[in-house]
């Protein structure tokens, strides 16, 4: 439902009672009509628009429950614009295909009082996830898109009404474009891997052992033997050679892939079609049209 601007204001929801905004010209004012199901069940009355000034669109229906037993006390709750039909002949609204318990399941609406995460609670409970998804599904700010949902669609609301509307027949021709696009017809794939082959080298290592002989000799002491008359320790050290391994890597081949590129001609062969309208008189005065005697 569009409406006509005539002041700017800085509250994205609003009711259009009491706004610098009104309902344009050949758009019925709904307020006041009855609100049924799809039996032809009374569930309320419409109390108010809801409407969003940045884009000039009706959001929301503030629908007056009626009391009964489902909710013994009447209250008002926001519906999405997108789940009702106009039924413009008979001044109602109709939620076809609708479960009453949904609608008296909405949290109640209090006027100036609309918030991203109401209008959350209200997307849960129409689409059945319920209260019980509040932990991510309610959230303070709108996701981008969020009035892009078929909630919010008005091509069901319009249905119902009974426009005088002249036909019209659109005249359609279609033209062949022919382009080009890439699609994959092959390729190969060099897959590389390791591969261990056990190898064998011989070596030589030589191993130091350190051997004590004791001799027993008998001869006078000479100044040499009195140098080495005194404690202290003599150490000898064995030693031995150990194998010691290392590798080194060598290019030995290289593989190269390259695509190469060429061209064919092909000829494209298709239909196109167009609307041709052919029109003729309808002649009323035949004889034997006059059935009157």
């Amino acid at each position: 439902m569009a409406l006509n601007e005539n002041d700017d204001n800085d509250n994205r929801l609003q009711e259009l009672g009491g706004s610098d905004f009104e309902i344009a010209d050949g758009q019925p004012d709904i307020k006041g009509w009855e609100v049924k199901d799809s039996a032809g069940t009374d569930l309320g009355e419409v109390d108010e628009l809801i409407f969003d000034v940045t884009s000039r669109k009706v959001r929301y229906l503030v629908v007056d429950l009626d009391e009964n037993e489902l909710k013994p006390d009447s209250g008002k709750v926001l519906v999405p614009i997108g789940l009702v039909t106009l039924q413009e002949n008979d001044h109602e609204v109709i939620l076809p295909s609708f479960e009453a318990k949904h609608l008296y399941a909405l949290p109640e609406y209090e006027k100036g009082k609309i918030t991203p995460v109401m209008e959350s609670e209200i997307r849960n409970t129409l689409t059945g996830l319920g209260i019980a998804a509040t932990g991510s599904a309610l959230y303070d700010r709108h996701p981008e898109g969020f009035y892009d949902h078929q909630h919010f669609d008005d091509t069901q609301f319009y249905a119902g009404r009974n426009d005088a509307n002249p036909v019209n027949i659109p005249i359609i021709e279609e033209e062949l474009h022919v382009g080009k696009t890439e699609v994959e017809t092959g390729g190969i794939a060099v897959t590389s891997k390791i591969i261990e082959t056990p190898v064998h080298e011989s070596i030589t290592l030589r191993e130091e052992q350190v051997h004590v002989t004791r001799e027993a000799v008998d001869r006078p002491a000479t100044l040499d033997d009195f140098e080495t008359f005194k404690e202290g320790k003599t150490e000898l050290i064995e030693t031995r050679e150990v194998p010691v391994v290392n590798k080194i890597a060598t290019v030995v081949e290289e593989v190269s892939i390259r695509k190469e590129v060429g061209e064919r001609k092909e000829v494209i062969k298709d239909t196109v079609r167009k609307t041709e309208v052919d029109i003729e008189d309808i002649d009323h005065d035949k004889p034997g049209a006059d059935l009157n005697p």
